[in-house]
């Protein structure tokens, strides 16, 4: 994929998972880098190759950024850390998992532009993703599901490829809420894109709780409705 239509592609499509008519993935050795500035373009990193971000936390030292750039059935792992974040059409999936707030960034952070445009799912539909009917969103609502992280345990919606990017804005309106209010929005979870496995073994065993990275697994159980 060229780096011009690479730009026109959404970051959970730019990760190509295996298949049968499709070379075996080769991964190559982690690339460990250090800079003093990164530059995150939506979710690519334009200083590596065009590599794809999938992780990143914070830390006493900065920022560390995990990501892999898939070429020709060969991928290359980054793990990279900045003292600084510049970014550029920032994802707001990766500002939360920050914890950066977008009309108050911290002095290390600057963000430049808006949000990369998403598609808007039709009327009937709540997530385009899981395909989840909007029908079954509101009566989670009338069930008492008042959060859009409850509608998301609740009915499925925002675990597919985007992770909600398409179908927060939605939920949060059936709601009466606003993307930028805490209960309109998800609690966003590593990994940021759908990552193949043999990807995510070649970060194993580098960092983790000793240096902030997250260690738990993701699963999570469903919450019941607020009585």
């Amino acid at each position: 994929m060229s780096a011009e239509l690479g730009a026109l592609v959404p970051a959970w499509d730019r990760l190509p998972a295996s298949a049968p008519d499709r070379p075996r993935l080769r991964v190559e050795p982690l690339r460990r880098v250090e800079l003093d500035e990164l530059l995150i373009d939506d979710d690519d990193l334009p200083q590596l190759e065009g590599a794809t971000v999938f992780w990143a936390w914070t830390d006493a030292d900065g920022f560390a950024v995990r990501a892999v750039r898939i070429r020709d059935a060969v991928a290359t792992p980054y793990r990279v850390r900045a003292a600084r974040l510049v970014l550029r059409r920032p994802d707001p999936n990766l500002v939360r998992l920050l914890g950066i707030d977008p009309h108050d960034p911290p002095p290390t952070v600057r963000l430049q532009g808006d949000p990369r445009p998403m598609e808007t799912p039709p009327r009937h539909l709540a997530c385009l993703c899981r395909l989840t009917d909007a029908g079954r969103v509101h009566r989670a609502i009338e069930e008492g599901w008042r959060t859009v992280d409850a509608l998301k345990r609740a009915t499925g919606a925002t675990f597919g490829e985007c992770q909600g990017r398409r179908c927060v804005p939605g939920l949060a309106a059936r709601l009466d809420r606003s993307p930028a209010d805490p209960g309109g929005s998800i609690t966003p979870r590593p990994p940021l894109v759908p990552v193949p496995a043999s990807v995510l073994a070649a970060f194993a065993g580098d960092g983790g709780a000793e240096d902030g990275g997250p260690t738990e697994g993701l699963g999570l159980a469903a919450p019941r409705p607020a009585g």
